[in-house]
């Protein structure tokens, strides 16, 4: 009985986990143009992979990426993308969660949406 069980448990996971990666899959918005983003010094950031979260759809978190992360690393001279940035009526606070994978919160409506974002120069 107890082979049994663990057998339907394992046949049940499998297609669970199908599900999960085929949401997380869907969940991805595309960012806009190329993604590709040039600052005043010259230096080229790839955005893409933009997934919302936590109460965002793929609209709002592209006007955030799009209109004002990807604006304030264009307007800048550094090599790094910015750790925070206004939009007009909130800060939002970014952070690495991998060499590429970033995370920018909103705390005061707690909203938040990941991209991957890296230098090609």
């Amino acid at each position: 009985m107890r082979k049994f069980i663990v057998g339907v448990l394992a046949a049940l996971a499998v297609p669970a986990a199908l599900l999960f990666s085929a949401e997380a899959r869907a969940s991805h918005c595309p960012v806009g143009g190329s993604g590709i983003t040039v600052n005043r010094s010259g230096y080229v950031a790839k955005f893409k992979n933009l997934t919302p979260m936590q109460g965002m759809n793929c609209a709002s978190a592209q006007y955030v990426m799009n209109k004002w992360l990807r604006r304030a690393f264009r307007r800048s001279y550094s090599a790094r993308l910015p750790r925070k940035f206004w939009d007009g009526y909130v800060t939002w606070y970014c952070g690495k969660l991998s060499p590429r994978r970033w995370q920018c919160n909103e705390y005061d409506s707690d909203t938040a949406f990941r991209f991957t974002a890296y230098l090609i120069n």
